[in-house]
């Protein structure tokens, strides 16, 4: 008997099932309503919010507002899953660039904006500047009495040398 012949019995055979069991109906139209379900209760909202986070706040105002958003731009991708090599995570990161770079602008004693840059730039593959700018966070970390902050800039050197 041919391969198709034969799923098509199975086919008949599990509808003869079906049709002959109530239970096994309404059981089988309930998981599929509540497969529907979880999709338009769970999946719907949570790609509107990502739609949300691709959309630029009206209020950025100070250069730490700048940073963070930049960062944001930077991270964004599917539900907080990424490819630190990937297309989309470059095209991401030059994306955020401008938004550390205005940051830089309002406040130059912000070493999280100096970070963000430096990042932004490693992930670019513009290691030499983005170095440099880590380095000008640590200093400014240093400066300021964050001492922690600049061992993880520390850390973020090391790893990219």
């Amino acid at each position: 008997m041919p391969r198709w012949s034969e799923e098509r019995l199975q086919m008949i055979l599990l509808s003869h099932h079906i049709l002959k069991n109530p239970f096994a109906y309404f059981f089988g139209m309930w998981l599929l309503g509540m497969l529907g379900g979880v999709y338009l209760w769970v999946i719907k909202p949570l790609e509107a919010r990502l739609e949300k986070l691709t959309e630029e706040p009206k209020q950025l105002k100070t250069a730490l507002d700048y940073a963070k958003w930049g960062y944001q731009v930077m991270d964004k991708d599917m539900l907080g899953i990424r490819q630190s090599g990937s297309a989309a995570h470059k095209a991401n990161c030059k994306k955020a660039l401008p938004y550390f770079e205005k940051a830089i602008s309002l406040d130059s004693k912000l070493g999280l904006a100096y970070q963000g840059r430096g990042m932004s730039l490693i992930c670019q593959n513009n290691k030499l500047s983005g170095r440099k700018s880590l380095n000008q966070a640590k200093s400014l970390y240093l400066q300021q009495g964050l001492e922690r902050n600049a061992k993880d800039i520390d850390l973020i050197l090391s790893v990219y040398k």
